[in-house]
């Protein structure tokens, strides 16, 4: 009989445990609910603020390998970049939409959104365009493709794997500490594969894992 009490107060807790644990994980989810609704009504109510500090990307396609070709990609990804090159570009990576209009204003986000779409196409194109000129084995020309890419803060994990492989096969090595730089500046989930991967290359192409530290 006292086996059984035992048995029955056991479970009797571990129920009301559970219901315990259970009511605090709602309040908590409900909690952040009404934070984020309350946020996101003082964002649509924000006007609009200056824009002047944000960092707009340029596209100097004069240093660019804009060149006539008969591969139908390549004219693709040229043709994009340069359609591209006269809209106003935007790396707005990692801010939420809530904080945008917090920042600058519900007015100005449906032109915000656009400006942060065109630098989706232009990373994505970049990455596209390096890759195609790597089989048409022009490393040349896509080292600067993707080079312009690093510099714009892209968050395309293959175009830092392949602008490392660049540096090995060229000797120069010493620039995946310039890539590691950059990626540690990324606001995006994809920062700690971008960097693990760029690790591994240059320990990898023969140079010590402490010269990432003491380099940096």
């Amino acid at each position: 009989m006292s086996r059984f009490f035992a048995t029955f107060l056991t479970i009797m807790l571990i129920v009301v445990w559970y219901a315990y644990e259970r009511s605090k994980a709602t309040k908590k989810v409900q909690k952040k609910s009404e934070q984020f609704w309350k946020r996101e009504s003082m964002a649509n109510s924000t006007r609009k603020k200056s824009m002047d500090d944000l960092p707009f990307i340029t596209i100097p396609l004069d240093e660019l390998p804009m060149e006539p070709t008969e591969d139908e990609k390549l004219q693709e990804y040229q043709d994009l970049v340069t359609f591209l090159s006269k809209k106003d570009i935007i790396n707005l990576t990692g801010i939420s939409n809530t904080d945008l209009k917090l920042t600058y204003g519900a007015p100005n986000f449906p032109y915000l959104s656009e400006c942060d779409q065109n630098f989706t196409d232009l990373v994505r194109t970049l990455n596209l365009w390096g890759s195609r000129l790597l089989e048409l084995n022009r490393p040349w020309d896509a080292r600067k493709v993707l080079e312009f890419a690093v510099s714009c803060r892209s968050d395309v994990s293959t175009t830092y794997q392949m602008l490392s492989s660049l540096y090995v096969q060229s000797k120069e090595s010493g620039k995946i500490l310039d890539l590691i730089k950059t990626a540690e500046t990324l606001n995006t989930l994809l920062k700690d594969n971008i960097l693990d991967n760029l690790e591994k290359a240059y320990i990898a192409s023969g140079c010590g894992f402490d010269d990432i530290f003491t380099d940096s």
